[in-house]
């Protein structure tokens, strides 16, 4: 039993910050209140310093490939439709232990197959550290991943085969949308269409890696005959006042990287637009994801610090790594804010390290374990 006091409180749903400590036991939050006493807990006196949720980055490829580049178990380029791929068989604990992501307060993670393909398969949430894939495992099947940007004619282009064109890609994940409405496995068993049978029933979300302005709208014309698909649009770096699905909070957004130096996309982001949303009814989250994947462990507070600097509210951006996230991957019931009865999975900063380069870290929990203390498992990388 730990007992984490004279905190101050980002809650990571959008409350304001407040004094209080919180009461941990079996990798729970147990209570979190001023003034909690209890003898049998091990104090941890954290006068004066932000306690936030452990931050989530929505989708990445941890795990997955490295050391080196040559190793890449993220990209199955034998065919571009590939639904029944699952990254939980190409996670390596080790992989994500080198990462040590936890560093920048980053606790769990949706890991993704690469958006090369226009179905790349499911995405799976991760812890960041552990020794054991399936122990670290959060959910399995979180989202199909989906894309139809430049990504996806470039492996197979090059091969004088579809898709070579955005029509391509289009019609490719069109056309085995529809054949999924009719099949029937009692007439023969067929893994990619029964793989998309969750994701017409609307039980696993259909996330959509889509940049420019004419891919966002392309893809909300394409889904709509399929009614019962929860599409989220994923990059989406040209969201502008258009977008009323996104708007309203029908369609949320997973938000891509704006840190990208080499990204042709990244400066076209308006975060005007996201700021006027966010206040609204828009479910919108800051990643690293996109056409490419993140460089280090510090892109994902990279990316909340730019957010924060173009002027969105820092309550909003903490949501955006923590809360959101949680509740797209489907694991806000477990993690992503501070609440009695979820995971224990915080970090504990001198300041907000959304706010301020100053803040450092001083503490970062998963289930209750505090990283920076515990025994490093060692790595063959």
């Amino acid at each position: 039993m730990k007992l984490i006091k004279n905190g101050v409180i980002w809650d990571g749903l959008g409350k304001k910050p407040y004094a209080a400590d919180i009461l941990i036991e079996n990798g729970m939050i147990k209570k979190i209140a001023p003034n909690i006493k209890n003898d049998n807990a091990e104090v941890i006196d954290v006068q004066g310093c932000m306690v936030l949720p452990g931050f989530i980055d929505s989708l990445n490829i941890y795990g997955c490939r490295g050391p080196g580049w040559d190793s890449n178990d993220i990209s199955e380029l034998s065919d571009p439709v590939l639904p029944n791929m699952n990254i939980v068989f190409s996670f390596d604990q080790d992989g994500m232990n080198f990462q040590e992501v936890y560093k920048y307060g980053v606790t769990a993670s949706g890991i993704c197959p690469s958006p090369s393909n226009v179905l790349a398969g499911y995405a799976g949430v991760f812890y960041c550290y552990g020794h054991h894939p399936y122990k670290m495992l959060l959910k399995e099947k979180a989202a199909q991943i989906a894309s139809v940007t430049e990504a996806t004619k470039k492996p197979y282009g090059s091969k004088n085969k579809m898709p070579m064109t955005r029509m391509g890609s289009f019609s490719l994940l069109v056309e085995i949308l529809r054949k999924a409405l009719n099949y029937n496995p009692e007439k023969g068993y067929d893994a990619k269409l029964d793989a998309l049978i969750p994701v017409l029933e609307g039980k696993i979300p259909l996330f959509v890696n889509c940049a420019t302005k004419s891919e966002m709208k392309g893809v909300l014309h394409a889904m709509k005959e399929f009614e019962n698909i929860k599409l989220v649009l994923t990059g989406a770096f040209a969201l502008d006042n258009s977008f009323e699905e996104v708007k309203s909070g029908k369609v949320p957004v997973i938000m891509g990287d704006v840190t990208d130096a080499f990204s042709p996309y990244s400066e076209i982001v308006d975060f005007k637009v996201i700021k006027e949303m966010l206040d609204n009814n828009a479910v919108i989250s800051c990643s690293s994801c996109g056409d490419q994947f993140a460089s280090g462990k510090e892109s994902l507070l990279w990316n909340a610090i730019q957010w924060y600097k173009n002027g969105i509210d820092a309550n909003n951006v903490l949501k955006a790594i923590t809360s959101t996230p949680a509740k797209l991957l489907g694991v806000d019931n477990l993690t992503g804010s501070l609440e009695e009865g979820k995971r224990a999975d915080l970090s504990v900063w001198s300041e907000n390290p959304i706010c301020t380069y100053r803040a450092s870290l001083k503490a970062v929990y998963i289930q209750g374990e505090n990283l920076l203390e515990k025994e490093r498992y060692h790595s063959c990388w």
